[in-house]
């Protein structure tokens, strides 16, 4: 689905998603990635958000955000308990969703000017 962007200058919007690709700043990726308003980062995350680790958390928490964002594909699957434990202890807010959402929603929060991280794995 191509998702209309609000244009800041120096930011990543989200362009599209459809099953095996997310576009980022005019740039398709195929694989589960990371996405800040100022990156993306590729070859981080697991295969699938069951995998989800602490590890991978810590990474995305170096971007500092207020907000984490997980897509989970093509449904919503929340990930293990103690990777939300690990954001609520740290008072950083996250919303699980599908990955669609979580697009959505980055851009729009992102177009607030809030500091997003979002953890994106791919729709089969």
């Amino acid at each position: 689905m191509k998702i209309e962007a609000d244009i800041n200058q120096g930011q990543h919007k989200i362009d599209a998603y459809a099953t095996g690709s997310i576009t980022v700043a005019g740039v398709p990726y195929t694989t589960n990635i990371i996405v800040t308003t100022a990156a993306v980062v590729s070859g981080q995350l697991p295969d699938n958000i069951h995998s989800l680790a602490e590890r991978h958390v810590m990474t995305m928490l170096e971007h500092k955000p207020e907000v984490v964002l997980f897509g989970s594909g093509k449904t919503l699957i929340p990930p293990a308990d103690n990777i939300c434990e690990l954001l609520y202890i740290r008072q950083i807010g996250f919303e699980i969703m599908d990955t669609g959402a979580a697009c959505r929603a980055f851009n729009f929060l992102s177009g607030e000017g809030r500091q997003i991280v979002a953890a994106l794995f791919q729709i089969d």
